[in-house]
């Protein structure tokens, strides 16, 4: 009991200790990342590679306690055996070193691991993180084989560190069993000293706490190989961090700088000398890909900067043009960690007209939006970030192309009421933008192009001569609904609300927390994942294998009794003539080790195979189930909560899981085993025994009902901390560009660790509690076995037998012990299984797609016409929500290209998400080529039917080709020839740009290494290649400037001659154009402006055919309703009328 206190007196202290080391690791990786340049995907480093080092802490207590336990038994061995012993003691000595050159091994495997697992989590971050744009497109098959082949290298080398794992874990048998075994080979081949059993099983004893000491060493050496290595992560990340160079503090403006995105980058902005005026409005224009963005972010010290100098204020409030927002409520999203006040805070939503969109939502400022935004639009994202910056209390604002995602009417409200208002008196800001409004108002004007200040004019200039920005560069952006997901009711009004707004309430969060099972995990889970290593045959074959091992393992013992039992008491006694020499027994009981051997590491093997199996199975049912679940399932579930899963629970299945069941299994057999030998020899034992047994069980019990609670506490805690890792990550710019931000969020890790430390803390204490009384245990049983021993030896029991019961007695108590606590960590570990087999069963978008794929290709799908109908189609996000399309009816003819128009909220983009089934029919219908689009697959609809250019263009991690064509479709001839055809509309010259229109070129993570307009033309090459009969634009051109959207147009006249557009349209502009042969105008969920197709009683009618400006924007401009009115919203409107009659003119006469 002495030794039991003081060892589990180290391990409290020890783990003690490790919780604060984790939380001081994880609290360095983020501090470093957050004052670094080129902060990589830290997930392993925090998850993986911190447990790592954790493991590795028993290498000290091995050092010296295992030495000294391991000196005493030989010691104790030497008075036994006498010299016989030095011999073992050598052969001992001589293979000490095998576990650790195997180890050495596994190191060098375990690199390779770590590395395809960093792969893996990162493209399974990268693409749940874009999982719209993966479903807009139909991807999911192309992604789950991307993913699928990631993890396939991975688990080749999980393999190899499998079976070298089982290696050492045989090692660590073959050394005691091996060593005994010598020296019972030298006192019978080299003595003439009989085996006695007091000397037999004593030593048995022995080597058996030598047999522990080296499996403990063994595990302890590949822990520590696997810690060194991930210290050496650690350590290079540390190292090769590039730590942030901020400018000096002080007014903003450059002198003779330059600067490159990155230090290997191709673009980069040359030679700018450029003062910006303070406390006032300074605008940045050019074309698309002329270095705006990196303007602002080479001015918050992003970049690298080259030479010359920089100056730029300490506290500064960015505004990206990918809008960025925290997975929490609208209110904390505008206040970002600023004190509460009511005036100012109404005042900044007023401003940016954020009012009519919180008084929609039943929670007002409280409605969670979602991660990254999810459950908002993309005007309403960036409206909100607007608020943010306004908001703040800097007096520098740094403000990306803040319009691009809003309407002419709301673009117009914004900007008078924020840039035309006391909010922004006093204060420097730095608009990106082609407002025509915004230019006149500057005080300085910077154009750029291809990286070079074109001209910079000042206030005076500006009034006298206008900047010279194109017409088509001054259309402000537009707004995009595109990403409206279930839970904003676009299509309704709400009246004005009194009161304050910031109080409504909603019955329930949009985002749920995690849920934590209740109560202890159903012990049927383990059979079900024994299911998972290849059916019933298979998980038989497991459990067999482990009773045959038992048996294998108790016979080794049992001949021993045999043998001991054949050889006389003492030198006194003659020995008695006997069968078999003792050289026969030596041989029988070499044999029966050497199959033991091969048995376990057989079964080691068997386990390993099975569980690299069900690893397999169970991840790519998970990614499977993850990316055909509705987009619903991601608003209330944050990807943090999915990347857990991947990350740790994955770790669990890849490597421990198996290992406690085998132990499990092994023990749970071992007990019973133990239990018949010691029964049939000294029954009375069972007294004892069963009382001992009866405290082991009810401990054990107490222990396993607390800890599970506990762990469960453990694994929920950690996701919040891989979600603010996302978060953090993601809005680095953000977060670095204000003075107080950085240690507010280190801050707020800290918070999240230490709720997690807190709970493994008390999983920690529960072992140590469970183990100071198992171990008072088996010290009872010890004695009381010891007490029935010497009863028995006087009454004619041969000392063999007694060895063998008293060794079984012996070892019963700590079997059970033993027992009890691989069932709790077990019954932990499947607490794993168990969340990465919930997420595996997720219900899919549609449960009858493969029934319906089959269909599709019987029937020949897809149609080959494009012709698309809906029919009173009345469309919500669920199945109670409110309708936000109502008794919609509408037929585009094959070839017909028609501009969507009308303000925010009139149900633009429900009807472009109605097309592609994201929303909930409940009257009505939508066909293509006369078929019902809720009969088709997900997957012919899509990927093949219809091509979905949305406003936010997202690229993934890769060459070109691979986000062109991720499904090897088409030739590199075809994917060249798209590139090509999108080659012209860039801006930038030939030099600059080249290299991006290359297949083999590389793609950064969210496409980072381009800008946002270069984005959107890579995005158009992706549907040119897809040649689908339906081509539906949500906001395509959002983030170019309207020169090259004019040249987009010019292509997708080209290239979609034959194909039907439907186009979500705020860019009037574009509309007028000539483009589009015909235009509808929606509010309110409901067709306002349209003459093209009326519906009758029975059926459609053509109406008016015989006008040849049928439905054209001339007619809708004539009708002077909706339409008119948002011309007029422009302050162009004499100018888009003239566009349009010059485009009817030009059409009439082509016809001609």
């Amino acid at each position: 009991m002495a030794r039991s206190i003081s060892y589990q007196q180290y391990i409290f202290t020890s783990t003690r200790l490790l919780v604060r080391v984790d939380f001081s690791e994880q609290d360095s990786h983020v501090e470093k990342g957050s004052e670094t340049s080129n902060s990589p995907d830290m997930t392993t480093l925090v998850s993986y590679d911190v447990d790592a080092i954790d493991s590795a802490r028993d290498i000290f207590y091995v050092a010296t306690a295992g030495t000294l336990s391991t000196l005493i038994a030989m010691t104790f061995l030497y008075q036994m055996l006498g010299w016989p012993s030095l011999v073992g003691v050598l052969t001992l000595v001589l293979l000490t070193p095998l576990p650790a050159l195997l180890s050495r091994r596994m190191s060098r495997i375990q690199q390779t691991v770590l590395r395809a697992t960093d792969t893996r989590i990162s493209t399974i971050s990268e693409y749940l993180h874009s999982i719209r744009t993966v479903k807009y497109l139909g991807w999911e098959k192309a992604v789950e084989q991307k993913v699928n082949d990631i993890r396939a290298t991975e688990q080749k080398r999980l393999w190899k560190r499998n079976v070298h794992s089982a290696t050492i874990s045989m090692a660590g048998d073959l050394l005691p069993l091996f060593t005994l075994l010598v020296m019972f080979s030298v006192v019978v081949l080299c003595t003439d000293r009989p085996l006695r059993a007091p000397a037999a099983f004593t030593s048995l004893t022995i080597v058996e706490t030598l047999r522990s000491q080296f499996v403990w060493l063994s595990n302890v050496s590949r822990w520590a190989a696997q810690g060194i290595e991930s210290l050496r992560r650690v350590d290079r990340f540390l190292e090769s961090a590039v730590e942030l160079k901020r400018h000096p503090a002080g007014p903003p403006k450059f002198n003779d700088a330059t600067f490159r995105r990155t230090p290997v980058a191709d673009f980069k902005l040359q030679k700018l000398s450029v003062t910006f005026q303070e406390k006032t409005l300074n605008v940045v224009t050019g074309h698309t890909g002329s270095g705006k963005s990196c303007l602002l972010l080479s001015l918050l010290g992003e970049t690298v900067l080259e030479a010359g100098s920089a100056n730029c204020p300490s506290d500064v409030a960015f505004v990206p043009q990918t809008a960025w927002l925290q997975n929490d409520t609208i209110r904390h999203n505008i206040l970002f960690y600023s004190a509460f006040n009511k005036a100012r805070y109404d005042a900044v939503i007023e401003a940016c007209a954020l009012l009519p969109d919180l008084l929609a939502f039943p929670s007002g400022d409280q409605t969670h939006v979602g991660e990254r935004g999810s459950s908002l639009s993309g005007g309403q994202r960036q409206r909100i970030s607007l608020a943010r910056a306004i908001y703040s209390g800097s007096e520098t604002l740094l403000l990306d192309d803040v319009f691009s995602a809003l309407d002419t009417h709301t673009t117009n409200l914004v900007y008078q009421r924020c840039f035309q208002s006391d909010l922004l008196k006093g204060r420097t800001v730095i608009l990106v933008t082609h407002l025509p409004a915004a230019i006149q108002d500057a005080s300085l004007v910077i154009s750029l192009q291809h990286g070079v200040v074109a001209e910079i004019v000042e206030a005076e200039q500006t009034h006298k001569n206008p900047v010279r920005v194109s017409a088509e560069e001054a259309e402000s952006d537009a707004d995009s609904t595109s990403q409206l997901t279930p839970f904003p009711d676009e299509g309704q009004k709400h009246d004005p609300v009194p009161g304050d707004i910031s109080i409504l309430q909603d019955s329930s969060e949009r985002v749920q927390k995690e849920a934590t099972a209740e109560g202890r995990i159903p012990r049927t889970l383990a059979w079900n994942y024994l299911l998972l290593f290849g059916g019933i045959p298979k998980a038989l074959l497991a459990i067999f294998s482990a009773l045959i091992v038992q048996l294998a393992f108790f016979s080794i013992t049992y001949w021993l009794s045999v043998w001991t039992s054949s050889s006389p008491m003492d030198d006194s006694v003659v020995p008695t003539s006997s069968v078999h020499s003792p050289k026969f027994f030596l041989a029988v009981y070499c044999a029966t080790v050497l199959i033991f051997l091969t048995l376990q590491f057989t079964n080691n093997l068997i386990y390993q195979a099975g569980a690299w199996h069900a690893a397999r199975t169970l991840h790519a049912r998970m990614l499977s189930s993850l990316l055909h679940a509705p987009l619903s399932f991601y608003t209330f579930n944050p990807i943090g909560r999915c990347l857990n899963r991947f990350g740790l629970d994955m770790q669990s299945l890849d490597t421990v899981l198996v290992d406690w069941l085998r132990q499990t299994l092994d023990n749970g057999l071992r007990f019973f085993l133990r239990i018949l030998s010691v029964a049939s020899i000294m029954p009375i034992f069972a007294v004892p025994a069963a009382v001992v047994c009866g405290l082991g069980f009810a401990v054990g019990e107490a222990y396993t009902r607390a800890q599970v609670g506990v762990k469960r506490l453990c694994a929920v805690s950690y996701s919040p901390i891989v979600t603010h890792f996302g978060d953090t990550m993601a809005g680095l710019s953000i977060i670095r560009a204000r003075s107080a931000h950085p240690d507010i969020f280190q801050s707020l890790l800290a918070s999240y660790v230490a709720e997690r430390t807190r709970a493994c803390e008390a999983q920690y204490n529960l072992n140590r509690w469970v183990s100071v009384r198992s171990d008072l245990c088996a010290a009872t049983v010890s004695m009381a076995a010891g007490a029935v021993a010497l009863w028995k030896s006087g009454t004619g029991v041969s000392p063999g037998v007694v060895g063998f019961s008293l060794a079984n007695a012996i070892g019963l108590s700590q079997t059970i012990l033993t027992l009890v606590r691989n069932m709790n960590e077990l019954e932990v570990e499947m607490n794993s299984f168990q969340r990465v087999s919930e997420y595996a069963d997720i219900a899919p978008e549609d449960s009858n797609e493969a029934a319906k794929s089959a269909r599709d290709f019987e029937f020949g799908l897809p149609p080959s016409k494009g012709k698309l109908e809906f029919r009173n189609v009345t469309a919500k996000y669920t199945e109670t929500g409110r309708p936000i399309l109502s008794d919609l009816t509408l037929s585009i003819e094959p070839g017909t290209r028609m501009a969507v128009v009308g303000r925010t909220g009139s149900g633009k983009s429900t009807l472009s998400l109605s097309l592609l089934r994201f929303t909930h029919l409940s009257m009505g219908s939508i066909t293509i080529d006369d078929i019902p689009i809720q009969d088709m697959s997900l997957e012919t609809l899509r990927r093949d039917l219809v091509t979905m250019i949305p406003q936010d263009a997202v690229l993934f991690e890769g060459s070109i080709r691979e986000n062109l064509d991720p499904f090897g479709f088409h030739t590199d001839a075809e994917l060249q020839s798209a590139l090509d055809a999108c080659s012209g509309m860039s801006t930038s010259p030939p030099d600059a740009t080249n290299h991006l229109l290359r297949l083999g070129t590389s793609i950064h993570s969210q496409g980072a290494n381009l800008s946002h307009g270069q984005r959107q033309i890579l995005s158009l090459a992706r549907a040119l290649v897809r040649r689908s009969k339906i081509m539906l634009l949500d906001e395509s051109t959002a983030s170019v400037d309207s020169a090259t959207e004019a040249r987009m147009q010019d292509i997708m006249d080209d290239w979609f001659r034959d194909r039907t557009v439907l186009a979500i349209c705020h860019r009037l502009r574009g509309v007028v154009g000539g483009f589009f042969d015909q235009v509808l105008v929606l509010g309110n969920g409901e067709i306002k402006e349209y003459v093209y197709l009326v519906l009758s009683t029975l059926a459609f009618v053509l109406f008016c055919s015989s006008l040849n400006s049928l439905g054209t924007p001339l007619e809708l401009i004539a009708k002077k309703g909706l339409f008119w009115d948002m011309l007029e919203a422009t302050g162009e409107r004499d100018e888009l009328i003239m566009i349009a009659k010059k485009a009817l003119h030009r059409v009439r006469k082509t016809s001609t």
